[in-house]
């Protein structure tokens, strides 16, 4: 039947009944959650911000600290200072530089075998020594340069000269050997 009202409407109306939008509440969330973020990010700004500003009051104070003392400090005592450091690079520099030939004799001490004993003992400034000697036979000549060769602070064993000696209970073996040192066995 026919509406009996005399103003036309459209016919869309009477196809569908009116509905609620959904629509609106699904922006209402978006909008909630933009709201959360856009605090979060203010505070975490300001945050930031006084923890600069706090960091920058920081350093004025120790920057006028710094300043203060600067001033305190006498000229005597600057130069009495930068004199006193002077020395103490000069005596860093002679530790340094400072041989340790007490490890050099420990070692031959301890990898020097019993019928063998030295007579004449030079050290050279490139980490090496000269070591004149006497030993009971060639055989114990040998075993100690092996001895000597097996040191791992020792990086050369040279027979120089080697020379057979009598005497009266025996024969003998008079030698001079260069030994080769690894430089950390001069350091303490």
């Amino acid at each position: 039947m026919a509406d009996p009202s005399l103003i036309a409407k459209p016919s869309m109306e009477y196809a569908h009944p009116a509905r609620e939008s959904s629509a609106g509440r699904g922006m209402g969330i978006l909008t909630f959650i933009a709201a959360i973020f856009l605090v979060l990010v203010g505070l975490g700004y300001g945050g930031v911000y006084f923890y600069r500003q706090s960091l920058e009051e920081a350093l004025d104070g120790l920057t006028r600290t710094l300043s203060q003392l600067e001033e305190d400090l006498d000229a005597e005592v600057i130069q009495e200072i930068a004199r006193v450091d002077r020395g103490l690079t000069t005596a860093r520099a002679l530790l340094a530089a400072h041989v340790y030939s007490s490890n050099l004799f420990s070692l031959l001490e301890n990898h020097t075998l019993s019928d063998v004993y030295y007579s004449d003992f030079t050290y050279s400034r490139e980490g090496g020594a000269k070591l004149v000697g006497r030993a009971r036979d060639f055989i114990v000549l040998h075993r100690q340069l092996e001895a000597l060769r097996t040191v791992p602070l020792v990086t050369a064993v040279t027979l120089e000269d080697i020379e057979l000696a009598g005497e009266e209970e025996g024969t003998r073996i008079d030698f001079t050997i260069h030994v080769a040192f690894a430089e950390n066995l001069f350091r303490f």
